[in-house]
Protein backbone atom coordinates (compact mmCIF):
# COMPACT_ATOMS: atom_id res chain seq x y z
CA UNK A 1 0.00 0.00 0.00
CA UNK A 2 2.67 2.01 0.84
CA UNK A 3 4.28 1.51 -2.33
CA UNK A 4 1.54 2.40 -4.58
CA UNK A 5 1.19 5.91 -2.53
CA UNK A 6 4.34 6.45 -2.99
CA UNK A 7 3.98 5.60 -7.33
CA UNK A 8 1.27 7.80 -7.01
CA UNK A 9 3.06 10.88 -5.54
CA UNK A 10 6.18 10.04 -7.67
CA UNK A 11 4.35 9.53 -11.19
CA UNK A 12 4.05 12.76 -13.50
CA UNK A 13 0.76 13.09 -14.35
CA UNK A 14 -1.06 16.17 -15.37
CA UNK A 15 -3.85 17.48 -12.87
CA UNK A 16 -6.93 17.44 -15.32
CA UNK A 17 -5.76 13.78 -15.13
CA UNK A 18 -5.74 13.27 -11.52
CA UNK A 19 -9.13 14.95 -11.04
CA UNK A 20 -10.74 12.17 -13.57
CA UNK A 21 -9.10 9.35 -11.69
CA UNK A 22 -6.33 8.29 -14.71
CA UNK A 23 -3.53 7.80 -12.25
CA UNK A 24 -5.77 6.34 -9.36
CA UNK A 25 -7.11 3.58 -11.77
CA UNK A 26 -3.83 2.92 -13.01
CA UNK A 27 -2.22 2.27 -10.14
CA UNK A 28 -5.80 -0.13 -8.70
CA UNK A 29 -5.15 -2.24 -11.64
CA UNK A 30 -1.22 -2.49 -11.22
CA UNK A 31 -2.90 -3.58 -7.45
CA UNK A 32 -5.49 -6.11 -9.24
CA UNK A 33 -2.55 -7.54 -11.29
CA UNK A 34 -0.54 -8.44 -8.60
CA UNK A 35 -3.78 -10.11 -6.44
CA UNK A 36 -5.19 -12.30 -9.54
CA UNK A 37 -2.03 -12.84 -11.54
CA UNK A 38 -2.33 -16.52 -12.02
CA UNK A 39 -6.08 -15.66 -13.84
CA UNK A 40 -4.88 -13.28 -15.83
CA UNK A 41 -1.60 -14.98 -17.31
CA UNK A 42 -3.82 -16.94 -19.74
CA UNK A 43 -5.08 -13.77 -21.50
CA UNK A 44 -2.08 -11.61 -21.34
CA UNK A 45 -0.48 -14.75 -23.05
CA UNK A 46 -2.74 -14.35 -26.11
CA UNK A 47 -2.42 -10.93 -26.05
CA UNK A 48 1.24 -11.41 -26.27
CA UNK A 49 0.71 -13.68 -29.27
CA UNK A 50 -1.37 -11.65 -31.16
CA UNK A 51 1.33 -9.07 -31.36
CA UNK A 52 3.83 -11.28 -32.12
CA UNK A 53 1.77 -12.52 -35.09
CA UNK A 54 1.11 -8.74 -35.96
CA UNK A 55 5.29 -8.27 -35.29
CA UNK A 56 5.92 -11.61 -38.35
CA UNK A 57 3.41 -9.50 -40.62
CA UNK A 58 5.61 -6.50 -41.11
CA UNK A 59 7.90 -6.68 -44.26
CA UNK A 60 9.35 -3.87 -42.76
CA UNK A 61 10.61 -3.13 -38.99
CA UNK A 62 11.31 0.49 -38.75
CA UNK A 63 8.98 2.05 -36.30
CA UNK A 64 6.65 -0.10 -33.53
CA UNK A 65 3.69 2.05 -32.09
CA UNK A 66 2.05 0.12 -28.98
CA UNK A 67 -0.94 2.07 -27.79
CA UNK A 68 -1.53 1.36 -24.53
CA UNK A 69 1.62 0.42 -22.97
CA UNK A 70 1.13 0.49 -19.03
CA UNK A 71 2.85 -1.73 -17.00
CA UNK A 72 4.26 -3.85 -20.05
CA UNK A 73 2.40 -6.70 -19.05
CA UNK A 74 1.15 -7.68 -22.13
CA UNK A 75 3.48 -6.32 -24.42
CA UNK A 76 7.28 -7.45 -23.71
CA UNK A 77 9.62 -5.03 -25.00
CA UNK A 78 11.91 -7.50 -25.76
CA UNK A 79 9.87 -8.98 -27.84
CA UNK A 80 10.05 -5.43 -30.00
CA UNK A 81 12.85 -3.84 -29.52
CA UNK A 82 15.14 -6.36 -31.16
CA UNK A 83 13.08 -6.19 -34.06
CA UNK A 84 12.42 -2.80 -34.97
CA UNK A 85 14.72 -0.05 -35.48
CA UNK A 86 12.63 2.13 -33.18
CA UNK A 87 9.65 1.11 -30.37
CA UNK A 88 7.39 3.82 -28.55
CA UNK A 89 5.11 3.32 -25.94
CA UNK A 90 2.52 5.17 -26.05
CA UNK A 91 -0.11 6.18 -22.93
CA UNK A 92 -1.87 8.79 -21.14
CA UNK A 93 0.13 8.78 -18.28
CA UNK A 94 3.28 6.57 -18.24
CA UNK A 95 3.91 4.51 -14.49
CA UNK A 96 7.01 4.46 -13.28
CA UNK A 97 7.38 0.87 -13.74
CA UNK A 98 7.36 1.55 -17.23
CA UNK A 99 9.31 4.57 -17.39
CA UNK A 100 12.18 2.83 -15.96
CA UNK A 101 12.45 -0.69 -18.06
CA UNK A 102 12.12 1.51 -20.77
CA UNK A 103 15.82 3.03 -20.47
CA UNK A 104 16.97 0.08 -20.53
CA UNK A 105 16.69 0.09 -25.04
CA UNK A 106 18.14 2.27 -26.59
CA UNK A 107 15.56 2.17 -29.20
CA UNK A 108 12.56 2.13 -27.23
CA UNK A 109 10.73 5.54 -25.85
CA UNK A 110 7.68 6.76 -24.11
CA UNK A 111 5.57 9.05 -25.39
CA UNK A 112 2.26 10.92 -23.00
CA UNK A 113 -0.42 10.81 -25.47
CA UNK A 114 -4.14 10.99 -25.11
CA UNK A 115 -5.36 8.94 -28.07
CA UNK A 116 -8.68 10.03 -28.11
CA UNK A 117 -7.61 13.80 -28.26
CA UNK A 118 -10.46 14.95 -26.17
CA UNK A 119 -10.24 14.03 -22.21
CA UNK A 120 -9.11 17.31 -21.18
CA UNK A 121 -12.21 19.10 -23.26
CA UNK A 122 -14.56 16.59 -21.25
CA UNK A 123 -12.34 17.65 -17.68
CA UNK A 124 -13.66 21.27 -19.08
CA UNK A 125 -17.27 20.65 -20.68
CA UNK A 126 -17.83 18.82 -17.35
CA UNK A 127 -17.90 22.16 -15.47
CA UNK A 128 -20.78 23.84 -17.41
CA UNK A 129 -24.00 22.54 -17.54
CA UNK A 130 -25.58 21.19 -20.81
CA UNK A 131 -21.91 22.16 -22.72
CA UNK A 132 -20.93 20.16 -25.44
CA UNK A 133 -19.09 16.81 -25.54
CA UNK A 134 -16.00 17.33 -27.84
CA UNK A 135 -15.87 15.29 -31.42
CA UNK A 136 -12.15 14.54 -32.41
CA UNK A 137 -10.87 12.11 -35.55
CA UNK A 138 -7.27 11.22 -33.89
CA UNK A 139 -4.59 11.42 -35.90
CA UNK A 140 -1.41 10.32 -33.95
CA UNK A 141 1.04 8.87 -36.06
CA UNK A 142 -1.49 8.79 -39.61
CA UNK A 143 1.44 10.89 -41.74
CA UNK A 144 4.67 9.18 -40.04
CA UNK A 145 5.51 7.00 -43.38
CA UNK A 146 8.24 5.01 -41.10
CA UNK A 147 5.36 3.55 -38.78
CA UNK A 148 5.34 -0.27 -40.24
CA UNK A 149 3.27 -1.33 -36.70
CA UNK A 150 0.66 -0.31 -34.44
CA UNK A 151 -0.92 -2.49 -31.74
CA UNK A 152 -4.21 -0.96 -29.63
CA UNK A 153 -3.65 -3.37 -26.66
CA UNK A 154 -6.63 -3.29 -24.25
CA UNK A 155 -7.48 0.15 -24.71
CA UNK A 156 -10.65 0.56 -26.66
CA UNK A 157 -13.13 0.16 -23.58
CA UNK A 158 -10.75 2.22 -21.23
CA UNK A 159 -10.79 4.95 -23.92
CA UNK A 160 -14.87 5.90 -22.47
CA UNK A 161 -14.72 4.32 -18.55
CA UNK A 162 -13.25 7.56 -16.95
CA UNK A 163 -14.61 10.37 -19.20
CA UNK A 164 -18.12 8.54 -18.68
CA UNK A 165 -17.83 8.23 -15.15
CA UNK A 166 -16.42 11.76 -14.65
CA UNK A 167 -19.38 13.14 -16.65
CA UNK A 168 -22.05 10.86 -15.10
CA UNK A 169 -20.51 12.16 -11.62
CA UNK A 170 -20.46 16.02 -12.51
CA UNK A 171 -24.33 15.69 -13.31
CA UNK A 172 -23.82 18.40 -15.81
CA UNK A 173 -25.04 16.24 -18.92
CA UNK A 174 -27.80 13.45 -19.16
CA UNK A 175 -27.49 10.19 -19.58
CA UNK A 176 -28.46 9.67 -23.26
CA UNK A 177 -25.73 12.52 -24.40
CA UNK A 178 -23.08 11.02 -22.05
CA UNK A 179 -23.98 7.42 -24.17
CA UNK A 180 -23.98 8.86 -27.57
CA UNK A 181 -20.37 10.66 -26.94
CA UNK A 182 -19.40 7.25 -25.70
CA UNK A 183 -20.27 5.63 -28.87
CA UNK A 184 -18.89 8.27 -30.64
CA UNK A 185 -15.71 7.94 -28.97
CA UNK A 186 -15.42 4.14 -29.93
CA UNK A 187 -16.54 4.88 -33.82
CA UNK A 188 -13.36 7.37 -33.83
CA UNK A 189 -10.98 4.98 -32.66
CA UNK A 190 -12.22 2.21 -35.36
CA UNK A 191 -11.81 4.87 -37.40
CA UNK A 192 -8.71 5.91 -36.21
CA UNK A 193 -7.34 2.61 -36.94
CA UNK A 194 -8.33 2.09 -40.37
CA UNK A 195 -6.35 5.32 -40.83
CA UNK A 196 -3.11 4.43 -39.61
CA UNK A 197 0.10 3.17 -42.03
CA UNK A 198 1.66 -0.66 -41.69
CA UNK A 199 0.10 -3.52 -39.94
CA UNK A 200 -2.74 -2.38 -37.40
CA UNK A 201 -3.35 -4.99 -34.43
CA UNK A 202 -6.35 -4.75 -31.88
CA UNK A 203 -7.05 -6.56 -28.85
CA UNK A 204 -10.23 -5.33 -26.70
CA UNK A 205 -12.42 -6.77 -24.23
CA UNK A 206 -16.02 -6.26 -26.03
CA UNK A 207 -17.94 -7.54 -23.27
CA UNK A 208 -18.38 -7.74 -19.29
CA UNK A 209 -19.94 -10.85 -17.97
CA UNK A 210 -20.77 -11.95 -14.30
CA UNK A 211 -21.01 -15.57 -13.57
CA UNK A 212 -22.06 -17.27 -10.81
CA UNK A 213 -19.96 -20.23 -8.62
CA UNK A 214 -21.73 -22.75 -11.12
CA UNK A 215 -20.78 -21.22 -13.94
CA UNK A 216 -23.50 -19.41 -15.00
CA UNK A 217 -23.59 -16.16 -16.82
CA UNK A 218 -25.96 -13.98 -14.68
CA UNK A 219 -25.04 -10.87 -16.11
CA UNK A 220 -23.43 -9.57 -19.53
CA UNK A 221 -22.51 -5.55 -20.47
CA UNK A 222 -21.36 -4.57 -23.75
CA UNK A 223 -18.12 -2.54 -23.01
CA UNK A 224 -18.63 -0.66 -26.07
CA UNK A 225 -22.03 0.90 -25.61
CA UNK A 226 -23.78 -1.17 -28.27
CA UNK A 227 -20.91 -0.04 -31.31
CA UNK A 228 -20.48 -3.57 -33.16
CA UNK A 229 -17.17 -4.49 -33.74
CA UNK A 230 -16.20 -4.28 -37.41
CA UNK A 231 -13.90 -6.78 -37.59
CA UNK A 232 -14.05 -10.83 -36.17
CA UNK A 233 -11.16 -12.25 -34.98
CA UNK A 234 -9.78 -14.91 -32.43
CA UNK A 235 -11.53 -14.75 -29.06
CA UNK A 236 -10.85 -15.51 -25.18
CA UNK A 237 -11.91 -15.26 -21.68
CA UNK A 238 -10.32 -12.67 -19.61
CA UNK A 239 -10.72 -13.81 -16.00
CA UNK A 240 -10.37 -10.14 -14.81
CA UNK A 241 -11.81 -10.68 -11.08
CA UNK A 242 -12.62 -14.25 -10.11
CA UNK A 243 -14.31 -14.06 -6.48
CA UNK A 244 -14.01 -12.54 -4.07
CA UNK A 245 -11.85 -9.69 -5.90
CA UNK A 246 -14.74 -7.61 -7.26
CA UNK A 247 -17.70 -9.76 -5.27
CA UNK A 248 -18.20 -12.38 -3.27
CA UNK A 249 -20.66 -14.44 -5.07
CA UNK A 250 -19.43 -13.48 -8.53
CA UNK A 251 -16.35 -14.31 -10.85
CA UNK A 252 -16.25 -11.37 -13.12
CA UNK A 253 -14.99 -11.79 -16.75
CA UNK A 254 -14.56 -10.33 -20.09
CA UNK A 255 -14.79 -11.26 -23.27
CA UNK A 256 -11.70 -10.26 -25.76
CA UNK A 257 -11.14 -10.01 -29.61
CA UNK A 258 -7.54 -10.08 -30.62
CA UNK A 259 -7.24 -9.62 -34.29
CA UNK A 260 -3.76 -8.96 -35.86
CA UNK A 261 -4.16 -6.63 -38.51
CA UNK A 262 -7.49 -4.93 -38.90
CA UNK A 263 -6.75 -4.19 -42.71
CA UNK A 264 -6.74 -8.08 -43.45
CA UNK A 265 -9.35 -9.27 -40.84
CA UNK A 266 -12.63 -10.39 -41.94
CA UNK A 267 -15.59 -7.65 -41.60
CA UNK A 268 -18.01 -8.99 -39.11
CA UNK A 269 -21.43 -10.03 -39.98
Amino acid sequence: MFGEKLEGLLTPCPRHLRTMGYLRELIGMKARFKRCRSAWEPHLERTRAVIRMARDRCPQRRTADILGSSYLRTVLVPELAPYFREVVLVDIVHPLGTLWPARKWKNVSTRAADVTGVVEAVFHAAQAQGSELPHFLPDLFCDDPDVDLVASVNLLSQLTLLPVKYLMHAGTHDRDTITDFARDLIDSHFEYLRRLPGTVALIADVEHLKVDPKGSVVERVDTLHGVPLPWTGEEWIWDIAPRPEADWNLNHLRRVVGIADVKTARAAA
